[in-house]
């Protein structure tokens, strides 16, 4: 059936490029012309809110370049970063993942602050990343920054393991047109559309849509579809001036499969619908220095069987950057947003108040300074926050990078950051299930619950050669006021509900090692290989009667490890592997939920330049058979295996 539909595809699509008036071309061979030195010193912006070479940043850093998203084969950007050393990536179902940074890893990981094009796509709901919502037409990614370490000296509250930050084309980089398309069995059918033009010569513009459908995994029902469309304008009226609007639209429907003490095992569908605008406006000044100004708006409206919630958020954020005496770059800033939210009690959870509005202000200073010119450099800094949650906070940092000679790079930095309660942490009230035909349990939020608190110790080193590059990281994390479960008291009047209050009476020591290595073997030849070690200990306060610390050691694997292989042996061909190992996670403590076993999975992509217009591509995913990634949710969502793929992939440009 499959082998059917791939050659009536490529029957179909081959006769579709007969159509272009282009003749047979040589392929886009960019990416073999730079060496994996100059790929190291790539333009990021992530670190330091500035565009900074990669190799001179003093933080654990991994970018996800266009290059790499297209070779790997991936149609989700979840999945895309599977290829960043040291990130847990792990899927739970079709439409669903479990992402983070160094440990703590869930469905609802809350210290991974993830951004689109600078807007905060980190849900205060419940915490965390709602994946299947972070998307676009993945051909208009320029890069994907990847801090690995806290961020939140810059990005605020949040940011404690991580940021994220996916960073897409400017419009005046995506002129003509595109047409993306897929078919196969787990991807049952993709299709894009994207064209960028011009309004004047200054004024650049791109429109695109996309619709996916993807196959429900076995015995289960995750079946996903979800059609999303937007546009994006880019200006330079001006030699100093830019300014970016753009702004998407999706509406989706997912499957899942839930189970509960009340219900048993049932089917389900999520709603998801979203809207967002965004305006951004760069300023160059004298003396390279330079502003910005950033407002944008965000709709999102969730219907699950177990709660719903619709939220509105605006965010307005201002920042000058400027030189100052005796070799020191100074950055500032202002911030605001405002939260509001609308929320409906579902079949487990509910939340009191059922809305609720919140208001975040924020300031940040960073200084570097070059102790020694463009060998030494010493960067300080800190956020200021003022929530509704808890009030006021700050996030300091210290960062030190030596360029000890011309090809080798050290750099030390010490962090404090804060992960601040979500609407979970405060105000919700989960029947979880009975523990006996007439003793039900229930999660209650407490109104006293405070920020994490997270203290971290890094160290990183570099080398880069035009044929080698090597890049390790090793951190020792100190968190303390972590999220317990405690015993609540009964309430009189009510003995058939047992309470467990959310409270801060957990502290952990995390710490490990992340090492990437990449190297040239010949012109047409590249490989990339990684490792990391995480080790987490999570220990109780002597007041405490919390369960949950062995789950959260256990969701993290302690050892994975990655090889890629990018080989074009013609022009027109590229053939491209990769080999993915991940060690075991522990089973869930008190219950009869079975460990995650390790897994090796095998990715394959066979890619032809047919002609300058068009793309042709085979791939294959988790070649070696299925297997379970994670465990099922605290909100009752239980995990499917994650199932062998083959589709094929054509896209079409003109």
């Amino acid at each position: 059936m499959i082998k059917k539909l791939i050659k009536q595809s490529i029957n179909y699509l081959l006769i579709l490029s007969s159509l272009s008036l282009s003749s047979f071309a040589v392929a886009n061979n960019d990416f073999l012309e730079l060496n994996l030195e100059e790929l190291a010193n790539i333009e990021i912006t992530s670190v330091a809110k500035k565009p900074q070479k990669l190799s001179q940043a003093a933080s654990s850093v991994f970018v996800l370049t266009q290059e790499d998203i297209k070779r790997s084969g991936v149609t989700t950007i979840a999945d895309a970063l599977r290829m960043v050393p040291g990130a847990q990536v792990a899927k739970l179902d079709a439409n669903k993942w479990a992402i983070s940074i160094r440990g703590f890893n869930d469905i609802f990981a809350n210290k991974l602050l993830v951004l689109m094009d600078g807007r905060s796509v980190y849900s205060p709901f419940l915490g965390g990343t709602y994946w299947d919502t972070v998307d676009t037409i993945l051909e208009d990614i320029e890069r994907i920054e990847v801090i690995k370490g806290p961020g939140g000296t810059l990005w605020g509250a949040n940011a404690v393991n991580g940021v994220i930050n996916i960073i897409t084309k400017n419009a005046k980089d995506t002129q003509g047109g595109l047409v993306s398309a897929l078919v196969g069995d787990e991807e049952r059918g993709k299709f894009a559309m994207r064209y960028g033009g011009e309004i004047t010569p200054e004024l650049k513009y791109r429109i695109y849509a996309k619709a996916f459908e993807k196959d429900e995994a076995e015995n289960g029902v995750d079946d996903w579809r979800m059609g999303r469309a937007g546009f994006r304008m880019d200006a330079e009226p001006s030699d100093k001036d830019k300014l970016t609007f753009q702004s998407d639209v999706y509406v989706g429907e997912e499957g899942e499969r839930a189970e509960s003490d009340s219900f048993g095992m049932f089917a389900s569908k999520t709603d998801v619908l979203g809207a967002n605008v965004l305006f951004r406006w760069n300023r160059e000044l004298e003396n390279d220095s330079d502003l910005s100004l950033q407002v944008y708006y965000d709709r999102t409206e969730r219907e699950h069987f177990y709660v719903t919630d619709k939220r509105d958020t605006v965010d307005i954020d201002f920042q000058h950057r400027f030189q100052s005496f005796w070799n020191q770059e100074i950055i500032w800033g202002l911030g605001f947003r405002y939260i509001d939210d609308e929320t409906t009690a579902g079949t487990i959870i509910a939340l009191n108040p059922t809305d609720r509005s919140d208001q975040i202000y924020s300031a940040f200073i960073q200084d570097e300074i070059s102790l020694i010119k463009d060998r030494l450099i010493l960067t300080l800094g800190s956020k200021f926050e003022h929530n509704s949650y808890t009030g006021f906070e700050y996030q300091p940092s210290a960062r030190l990078l030596w360029k000890i000679a011309e090809q080798h790079n050290v750099w030390g930095a010490v962090s404090r950051a804060v992960k601040v309660p979500s609407r979970i942490g405060q105000d919700i009230i989960i029947q979880r299930g009975l523990l006996s035909p007439t003793l039900s349990l229930n999660i209650l939020g407490d109104k006293d619950f405070t920020s994490e608190e997270l203290l971290s110790y890094e160290l990183g080193y570099r080398f880069l050669t035009k044929n080698l590059t090597l890049d390790v990281s090793l951190f020792y994390n100190l968190y303390d006021r972590l999220r317990s479960l405690e015993l609540g008291t009964i309430i009189p009047g009510n003995p058939n509900v047992f309470p467990l209050v959310i409270d801060n009476k957990l502290r952990s020591e995390v710490y490990g090692a992340e090492i990437a290595l990449s190297w040239q073997v010949m012109d047409s030849w590249r490989l990339h290989g990684a490792y990391s070690y995480v080790q987490m200990q999570i220990h109780k306060s002597s007041d405490s009667s919390d369960i949950t610390e062995e789950q959260d050691e256990g969701d993290t694997p302690h050892h994975q490890a990655s090889l890629r292989s990018l080989w074009q042996p013609h022009p027109d061909w590229q053939v491209d592997t990769t080999l993915r190992y991940v060690d075991m996670i522990k089973e869930i403590p008190f219950t009869n939920k079975p460990a995650v076993k390790s897994y090796i999975m095998l990715d394959l992509r066979l890619a032809w330049q047919f002609n300058e217009n068009l793309e042709l591509s085979l791939i294959g995913q988790n070649l070696l058979g299925k297997h379970r990634e994670f465990r099922g949710s605290t909100v009752d969502t239980q995990a499917t295996d994650v199932e062998p793929s083959v589709f094929f992939k054509a896209d079409f440009h003109f």
